[in-house]
């Protein structure tokens, strides 16, 4: 009698176990949790929190980060890395600016920052690709590149007094009430989701980031597969580029600083694997609603602001460390 009820309640709690597994491994429901455990946080510390206002600019400070980290998933999930993202946001941003302070028209100005970005991503995957340099290098030598080369545009003075009325609606405007960049980016991500989850191009992605000596025997060209998602890197941290600029109607030298980082960590909080095989495009947008609560709750609470980088960090390590443990329990 005894054994049996030691051998049910090991059967209860095996079980119980494997239901926990299951929870935290489907599409960003675990981070989902810590999004809710921090929303009723500041829910309760913060009178502020809760306003129409302040709601409408959390979402509004996620979005930047929240479509590079699309795009930086893409590249994780193959075993890459991008570390440019953040450079090639301010140096589109700055084409773009530029282009319509010389007088061209939006249209062609957000185009030449579109393919700014694209070109910068594609150059980024031929050369890891064909000359079999690290993505580590690669990018991180390009985001020296495009700094330098957004310096040089903006002179290391902003550039200003080019956002037209139209221009600026992408950021600051709104439509029945929801911020029109929320919306870009909503539709940004209902892509990236179908593209992932529903197309052979993102179960190709998966593939190649758990074998990538599987992949290329399944007939998959892998170095083209490559060059492809650093170019859907560079062409989302361009979109967040150009978005950005409209809502700040200036371009700074330093602009999109640091934005990789930031964009890295929404990815791995999200539950996107650094070691390739494993991505959600939920989860992502979770992890970027994450860093802009931590931000947003900062600022309410009026904590010093460099506390924000021991937080991160702090997130970022408590994420890896989930995600390593759920892959091996896995």
């Amino acid at each position: 009698m005894i054994n049996s009820k030691v051998e049910t309640n090991s059967k209860v709690e095996t079980n119980l176990k494997k239901n926990l597994l299951m929870l935290f491994s489907r599409d960003g429901v675990g981070v989902l949790v810590l999004l809710i455990a921090l929303f009723l946080f500041l829910s309760i510390a913060s009178p502020v929190f809760l306003t129409v206002n302040n709601i409408a600019n959390l979402f509004v400070q996620s979005v930047f980060i929240m479509l590079i980290a699309l795009g930086v998933m893409f590249v994780l999930a193959t075993g890459g890395i991008d570390l440019s993202v953040g450079s090639i946001l301010g140096l589109s941003g700055g084409i773009t600016g530029w282009m319509m302070m010389s007088g061209s028209g939006m249209g062609i100005a957000i185009l030449a920052g579109l393919l700014t970005g694209l070109i910068i991503g594609v150059v980024n995957g031929v050369i890891i690709t064909k000359l079999k340099v690290s993505a580590f290098l690669v990018t991180f030598a390009m985001l020296y590149i495009a700094r330098g080369l957004l310096m040089l545009l903006t002179k290391e003075d902003p550039i200003r007094g080019f956002a037209t009325p139209e221009f600026a609606f992408l950021a600051q405007g709104s439509v029945l009430g929801i911020p029109t960049v929320v919306l870009i980016t909503f539709i940004i991500f209902v892509i990236a989701y179908f593209v992932y989850n529903s197309t052979s191009f993102g179960r190709y992605v998966s593939v190649l980031g758990t074998n990538e000596e599987a992949a290329r025997l399944s007939g998959v060209s892998t170095d083209k597969l490559k060059i492809s998602v650093y170019a859907v890197s560079g062409l989302l941290a361009a979109t967040a580029g150009i978005l950005l600029t409209s809502r700040l109607t200036s371009v700074q030298p330093l602009m999109g600083n640091g934005y990789e980082l930031e964009a890295i960590a929404a990815a791995v909080i999200g539950g996107t694997s650094m070691f390739g095989g494993k991505a959600s495009v939920v989860g992502v947008a979770i992890g970027a609603l994450i860093l802009a609560l931590v931000l947003n709750g900062l600022d309410l609470l009026a904590v010093n602001q460099f506390y924000r980088l021991i937080i991160t960090g702090v997130i970022i390590i408590i994420a890896v460390g989930i995600e390593r443990y759920m892959a091996r329990k896995s």
